[in-house]
């Protein structure tokens, strides 16, 4: 597999798995705060957390810890790609007509850095929380981003 190829697979895992963690977070509790997930030299998958003593109740302040964390982490060669995921509202509708999104800022020890905004509308869970909430998502919507990270 050519590096270019692998850092996309890698940029993939940490999408799928941004995607995968805010469905299951919206679907128990209807929203979800910012989060991160990294790999390591093994491209194993690891959900960054920032232990509960340290968080903060502002969600701009706890995107920036997680960032900090990776980028500590990053300086230490711990890791060699992060992504971190916070609750948007677009200023345009997607073409699904959602205005929600899931930003996902994805970087890459290669260079490679981009943003994926994935648009998302939630339903159900009427009655009391007897309809279990479903998530829709939109298609992904991709943009350079800016290298935090791994800035060298």
């Amino acid at each position: 597999m050519s590096e270019d190829a692998q850092t996309r697979d890698d940029a993939n895992e940490l999408l799928n798995a941004a995607v995968n963690y805010a469905r299951r977070m919206l679907r128990k509790y209807g929203e979800f705060g910012p989060f991160g997930f990294s790999l390591n030299e093994k491209h194993e998958l690891v959900n960054e957390t920032v232990p509960r003593k340290n968080m903060p109740p502002d969600a701009a302040m706890l995107l920036e810890l997680i960032q900090e964390q990776l980028a500590e982490r990053s300086g230490k060669k711990e890791i060699i790609a992060a992504a971190t995921a916070a609750n948007v509202t677009m200023t345009k509708t997607s073409a699904e007509g959602f205005t929600d999104a899931l930003l996902v800022e994805i970087e890459h020890q290669s260079g490679y850095c981009i943003k994926a905004f994935v648009p998302y509308r939630i339903g159900g869970g009427q009655f009391l929380g007897i309809l279990p909430r479903y998530i829709r998502f939109g298609a992904v919507q991709v943009q350079n981003g800016v290298a935090r990270l791994f800035a060298h």
